[in-house]
């Protein structure tokens, strides 16, 4: 079974259970006080009997949660369950024989401790449950000593009640309860607005060591990230581009109009490029008040030219404008967008495409880029929010670079032709083989290549993310069916041929681990459902600290009830398995990972870009609601801060 499926059962199992003993004590406390009925006994009898068989229940799906990750299981085991256990054998040592002389029709062997111990044990599985919901990964002394505190003050309560030990004492354990509650959310208030976190303690003195650490590199050691810019001396033909951010009222094919913020189109303009060459690209903001960067995603620039307001450079605010240069490298389909509230201005429409295409060409006659997106409720493949159409000579080779820039994953499906995946995340794939009757799951955020011969009745794209928007590519421009043939999806990590690199090797290696769920939490000191990294949210997650050349191997486990595509910036992370099942295919080296719900990635990096470098889930209102963090070089500084005089906001 699925890492989700256990945690749903989990979940459904401890509520069911909490609730068969507290239905279990409200009506003993109603026999109590009223006549005698066997068949109420008989009821209260067989309600502790699910209790008990529920926490049995729950240990056993404690112990396979365990097995798919020890962060799924740690707060039931070391917590929940115990409660829940000692509970249960205290409501059957206390409350068994009157349950069953009470069945036989003695009403006097009932005593008030006898629904006050079917109280506790009620309380006991409601703690569990808030410490699974409320509290999460990791369960640390504070909440777990407060969660057992508000069980014993829920019995002792209870007890006052049933056995009518007087209005003063009632009132005063329920001050004492609710003392007790409100200390527990202030604390958890205080450490959300009194503890710097650890990214703003980054940007001031450099990443915070956690134990003894090796000697930073001297090319890294105290460095800004203002000084990891690509230097003016730097090699190739030099290629420049301007791009104007600017409110534009954008006039869809279908004759929607839409209210959008662009780079000057939509999407903004390809910026197309040969390896080698160094681009430069000035950037000017016309009338954005939020303010604007340019975040290259996926391509792995210098660390002063990755575009993150507040941690390499101030947001662009309106008349103002910054000049990004870097080598193109790599070969490969990337984007750019605003890193500046990008939650909101990448939604609106501050998006373009990067292409880099080898010194020699590519393979392929056609070379199309079909970017996703959705805005202001239209979807929009490629250029067009209808079904448009190429006229394509049957037999032409075509490489059809797709391009999810949405917040959630979308399927892409080719259909009338058998296809090869020749490229994922801009890295190209070893040994791909055509396939045929598969959908491509691309996360957001991720990039897939594809290659295919145009047949004589022409090739159709369609995505799940809408009925009208399609792309056909045929002879003449003419219509394709949509037939909606493919049955599952193409799984990246078992397709390819198996290549040399199975894993990274360095002379240190580095253990981290992410934990993602959604918790209440205080963000920014305000009351929210947060996304959770490790049971914190945006700033206080604490960054994940490298030297140059350390391998780091990151564990992502996702607790949670939704999908996140993690994003590192600067880096492409090698898959190594998921949910314990390894990467058999092409080395899959990835800029985006899709962690659906109960999901456990193992991926491995190598520290080799110094600098401050954001990695968060891009579906980007999950990062704005506190799902972000940093890989961050020991040494690196940043001079720029969160708000200040620009607004910065590095989501």
């Amino acid at each position: 079974m699925t890492g989700f499926g256990l945690l749903a059962i989990d979940l459904a199992v401890a509520v069911l259970t909490a609730g068969s003993w507290l239905a279990g004590s409200v009506i003993a406390g109603g026999l109590l006080a009223g006549p005698s009925s066997p068949t109420r006994g008989r009821l209260v009898l067989g309600l502790a009997i699910a209790g008990v068989l529920g926490v049995a229940g729950q240990a056993v799906l404690g112990g396979r949660l365990a097995t798919h990750d020890w962060s799924f299981a740690q707060e039931k085991l070391l917590f929940a369950l115990p409660l829940s256990a000692v509970a249960a054998l205290v409501a059957v040592a206390v409350a068994g024989r009157p349950l069953v002389a009470a069945v036989r029709g003695h009403r006097s062997a009932l005593r008030p401790i006898v629904p006050t111990v079917l109280v506790g044990a009620a309380a006991a599985g409601v703690a569990g449950i808030l410490a699974r919901m409320l509290v999460g990964y990791p369960l640390g002394i504070v909440p777990a000593v407060s969660l057992l505190a508000l069980t014993v003050l829920a019995t002792w309560l209870s007890y006052a009640q049933f056995a009518q030990l007087g209005r003063r004492l009632v009132s005063g354990i329920a001050a004492l309860t609710a003392l007790v509650l409100v200390a527990s959310v202030g604390l958890s208030w205080f450490g959300s607005v009194a503890v710097p976190g650890a990214l703003a303690e980054t940007h001031a003195h450099g990443p915070a060591t956690h134990g003894p650490a090796a000697p930073a590199p001297a090319e890294s050691a105290g460095v800004s990230v203002e000084e990891l810019r690509t230097p003016e001396d730097a090699p190739g033909a030099v290629q420049r581009f301007e791009l104007t951010a600017q409110q534009q009222s954008i006039t869809l094919a279908s004759g929607a109009n839409v209210s959008a913020w662009t780079y000057g189109s939509m999407p903004g303009p390809e910026i197309r490029v040969t390896q080698g060459d160094l681009v430069e690209v000035e950037l000017r903001n016309r009338d954005i008040d939020a303010g604007v960067t340019i975040h290259w995603h996926g391509y792995d620039v210098p660390n002063g030219e990755d575009g993150v307001a507040g941690v390499t450079q101030d947001a662009v605010l309106p008349g103002e404008a910054f000049t990004y240069r870097f080598v193109a490298d790599e070969t490969g389909t990337y984007w750019y967008h605003t890193h500046q509230v990008s939650s909101d201005g990448v939604k609106r429409g501050l998006f373009g495409t990067l292409v880099v295409l080898p010194t020699d060409g590519i393979a392929e006659n056609l070379d199309v880029t079909a970017p996703l997106r959705t805005l202001g409720g239209s979807v929009i493949l490629g250029e067009s929010d209808r079904a448009e159409a190429l006229d394509v000579p049957a037999g032409e080779s075509v490489r059809l670079r797709l391009v999810n820039t949405d917040q959630v994953p979308h399927r892409f499906r080719l259909d009338g032709v058998a296809f090869t995946v020749v490229a994922a995340d801009g890295r190209d794939l070893a040994g791909p083989k055509p396939v045929a009757g598969k959908a491509l799951r691309v996360p957001a955020g991720g990039r897939l290549d594809v290659s295919f011969e145009v047949p004589d009745s022409g090739v159709l794209l369609t995505t799940d993310a809408s009925s009208r928007a399609s792309l056909a590519l045929s002879p003449g421009g003419k219509v394709v069916p949509r037939s909606d043939s493919a049955v599952g999806d193409l799984d990246l990590l078992d397709y390819g041929a198996r290549g040399a690199v199975a894993s990274l090797t360095g002379p240190n290696r580095v253990e981290a681990k992410m934990v993602l769920d959604r918790d209440p939490r205080f963000l920014h000191g305000l009351p929210a459902y947060g996304y959770t990294v490790n049971g914190e949210v945006y700033p206080h997650i604490p960054s994940i600290e490298v030297d140059e050349g350390d391998v780091v191997r990151l564990t992502v486990a996702n607790r949670g009830w939704e999908t996140h595509p993690m994003h590192v910036h600067g880096h492409h992370v090698l898959v190594v398995s998921r949910d314990g099942i390894r990467s058999t295919g092409s080395p899959l080296w990835l800029d985006t990972f899709d962690v659906q719900p109960g999901e456990v990635w193992v991926v491995e990096v190598t520290a080799d870009n110094p600098g401050i470098w954001m990695d968060h889930c891009h579906n980007l209102e999950h990062a704005a609601e506190g799902m972000m963090m940093a890989l961050a070089y020991r040494g690196v500084t940043s001079p720029f801060e969160e708000g200040g005089l620009h607004g910065n906001r590095a989501e």
